[in-house]
């Protein structure tokens, strides 16, 4: 009932606690806190997605802000305890910033809508990011999701693109620079591509305006990705993000109309196990902290839902509303003693909230 120091005592109950010493039992501080987010910094711009990276122990945020045509690349600050503007990269209705880290190199994959997009590489004379190389117009025209990944060993990224006669492609580095290496899927106005394990296999799910989602399975005799399957009955998917809780693989399905699903694998297929009202949502974000399992679903008519694992009823269930305007994307980042979730948003000010512990016998 009350905080307090204790001497050996040892419980007599329940069952599983019987002949333990009091101050032994670890579970009592795990049935006496909860978590919250809490607003920590409010940044003054519009967003749509949010990237973050880890350089030299020190973590980076890439923001892209297509109506003020910059990727900002803010630093989290040790001292002041806040995240500050590091270096801003310019460009034309920039929708989409990924940062790619290959050795000691940092490269910055920025996707935009008009201009073409183009890779920028970290320069330590100079202490900023410079222009490394263009990606081809003709194969990206209107670019909606960047998707890095590595196979045997080597660095890969994909860019869906949302265009009526798009060419989502995948390209991958040479130790001198990225090359388009295959174009996955043609004419299908993909939204999103999700790379995801499969018992030990490579595979790519893309989303698309046109159909239901699709997976691609890596060969690898051709090194090539081939169709391997769908996720029937899903059609209007916007994105899909995988995770992992307990060793097992799920899906997070966002849709704008009808509801959004979250699917598991069962070792032959994806099933259903969790739809959730999503009227509006352009974003269903899967993130963690520790042992903590939550998901994050915008919505641009009304407040956005944080949800959070019960691992007794193996679902997920309403834990917070938090108010952003049009959220795109949602993002953890970790620092080296705290955790942050930004909230990217369309028509208002971007939010970075704090996972907080709230000790309730206090």
């Amino acid at each position: 009932m009350t905080n307090s120091t204790v001497s050996d005592v040892l419980c007599s109950g329940p069952p599983e606690y019987q002949e333990k010493k009091l101050n032994e039992v670890a579970s009592f501080d795990y049935e006496c806190t909860t978590t919250d987010f809490v607003v920590h910094q409010t940044l003054p711009y519009q967003s749509v997605s949010v990237d973050t990276f880890n350089s030299k122990n020190d973590v980076y945020v890439a923001i892209a802000q297509p109506s003020m045509e910059n990727c900002m690349v803010l630093e989290w600050d040790h001292i002041e305890m806040n995240f500050r503007s590091y270096d801003n990269i310019t460009g034309q209705s920039i929708v989409g910033c990924k940062a790619i880290l290959i050795e000691d190199q940092v490269f910055v994959v920025v996707a935009q809508l008009f201009g073409g997009s183009h890779i920028y590489k970290y320069d330590e004379s100079w202490t900023k990011f410079v222009k490394f190389q263009d990606i081809e117009v003709s194969r990206i025209s209107k670019p909606n999701d960047i998707e890095l990944f590595q196979i045997d060993a080597e660095t890969f990224f994909i860019i869906a693109d949302s265009s009526k006669a798009g060419l989502s492609t995948v390209y991958k580095w040479n130790s001198k620079g990225f090359y388009s290496y295959q174009s996955v899927h043609e004419w299908f106005r993909d939204t999103d591509a999700e790379f995801v394990d499969i018992d030990g296999k490579s595979h790519l799910i893309l989303s698309s305006r046109s159909q239901v989602p699709i997976i691609l399975q890596w060969n690898k005799s051709s090194k090539k990705f081939v169709p391997h399957g769908d996720i029937p009955n899903m059609e209007d998917v916007l994105a899909v993000k995988s995770f992992r809780m307990q060793n097992t693989l799920y899906l997070s399905l966002t849709r704008f109309i009808g509801d959004s699903r979250v699917m598991r694998w069962n070792s032959k297929q994806f099933v259903e196990i969790q739809a959730l009202p999503s009227r509006g949502a352009m974003t269903l974000q899967p993130f963690s902290f520790k042992e903590n399992h939550y998901l994050a679903l915008g919505s641009d008519y009304t407040f956005s839902q944080i949800y959070q694992w019960d691992k007794e009823k193996q679902l997920f269930k309403k834990f917070k509303e938090i108010y952003v305007q049009a959220p795109r994307s949602f993002t953890a980042v970790s620092t080296d003693r705290r955790d942050f979730f930004f909230a990217s948003s369309f028509k208002g000010k971007t939010k970075i909230f704090e996972h907080i512990i709230v000790d309730l016998s206090l």
